[in-house]
């Protein structure tokens, strides 16, 4: 419409312009102002240069929205958006089909309901005084049963206690965790700490057996992030996250940082005199506390030895520098930090079910002259699924 009156502006101008300059009479070829006119207002309007600002919202309100289809024009700032998460997505987590499937994107299936069965226990294990007095501990195992619903970058967990419920008592050990996979990378951070708990006390110098302590506590947290190297072959989710299916045998070299704070108290007062004497040097209070920073670098490799069924092994040893602290058994000092996480899957997939059993160990080892002392958190997992 704008178009018809700008053309009918110009030539009523030209049009008057003419009359004035005396064209008027001129003969047979040159249009009248009211021909002119009339021809325009019947020529038909050309709309294909117009541009319907909502036609995007509109698509997708009709066909649903799909973030990957390059059919709909967005506005240019939300255009940019779109394309950056596209081609992040497409670094991060593209994978070779012949290798790995994502299926939520092959049978539409982008949500996940687990029933989860986790069990956890703790081991430490060492010597004491110049390395002469072995002493080795471990916990009750923690059994916990819950569900996990999950999809689209979301999740929701529920989990209880089964021991504590059945035995009637308060869950004091306190356990976060959060992790976040790509086909290249992988991190993850957690806290726990336990106290007034007990734990079993089975060697002590040269007496063996089994004694309820009372005087252990642990607080830790930290950070572990790596590099997948074979990306686009080995899907790390696929045996831990189920997030991914793993068609083909295939590994990869892995490597990263890590960031990890630990600190384990001994308090030996708690035991029997009887059991004191064992003790070297007369001291009771034992404590393990110091930071580390450096670098880890190991291998994984899933071996798919029948089709739906996968066996992952990873193993990623750690070594850096460590801090103890001044109320650290030693005081004070800079050591060689060395630690160990390794991880056992089995994973069994029937079309949109699956089923999987999970080990992974988390160690902790300090040295120096006097001391040694190896803490670990261990987890027993088994989960059963269905893709929807």
């Amino acid at each position: 419409m704008i178009k018809r009156l700008v053309i009918l502006f110009l030539l009523a101008w030209m049009g008057c312009h003419s009359i004035q300059a005396g064209n008027f009479e001129t003969p047979g070829d040159t249009l009248s102002l009211q021909d002119t006119v009339a021809r325009v207002v019947e020529m038909p309007l050309d709309t294909s240069a117009i541009v319907d600002k909502n036609a995007w919202k509109k698509r997708i309100f009709r066909r649903g929205w799909n973030i990957n289809d390059t059919s709909i024009v967005y506005p240019r700032v939300l255009n940019f958006g779109v394309r950056s998460y596209r081609w992040l997505n497409h670094a991060l987590n593209y994978y070779d089909t012949a290798y790995v499937v994502n299926p939520g994107k092959t049978s539409g299936k982008k949500w996940k309901i687990m029933l989860k069965n986790n069990n956890w226990l703790d081991f430490y294990s060492g010597h004491l005084s110049m390395w002469n007095t072995p002493v080795q501990l471990s916990s009750d195992v923690t059994s916990l049963f819950g569900f996990q619903i999950c999809g689209m970058g979301l999740s929701l967990t529920y989990m209880i206690n089964v021991r504590d419920l059945l035995a009637g008592k308060f869950i004091h050990n306190r356990r976060l965790q959060f992790s976040f996979t790509t086909s290249r990378i992988f991190i993850e951070a957690y806290y726990r700490k336990n106290d007034q708990s007990t734990v079993h006390l089975n060697m002590l110098g040269k007496w063996q057996g089994n004694v309820i302590f009372s005087g252990l506590k642990r607080e830790g947290y930290g950070l572990d992030a790596y590099y997948i190297f074979n990306h686009t072959h080995y899907s790390q989710a696929a045996a831990y996250c189920f997030s991914k299916y793993q068609k083909r045998s295939s590994g990869s070299l892995l490597a990263g940082i890590y960031l990890s704070h630990q600190d384990v108290v001994m308090d030996m007062s708690t035991l029997s005199d009887e059991m004191q004497a064992y003790l070297p040097d007369k001291v009771t209070d034992y404590r393990f506390r110091y930071r580390d920073i450096g670098a880890m670098i190991g291998y994984g490799y899933s071996w798919v030895f029948h089709h739906g069924w996968l066996y992952n092994i990873t193993v990623v040893p750690s070594i850096g520098y460590r801090h103890s602290f001044p109320n650290s058994i030693d005081g004070k000092k800079s050591l060689l930090s060395t630690n160990l996480n390794g991880r056992m899957a089995l994973v069994r997939t029937a079309g949109n079910f699956f089923y999987a059993f999970n080990v992974n160990h988390e160690g902790h080892w300090y040295t120096s002259t006097r001391h040694s002392f190896y803490n670990s958190y261990n987890t027993f997992d088994l989960t059963a699924g269905f893709r929807f």
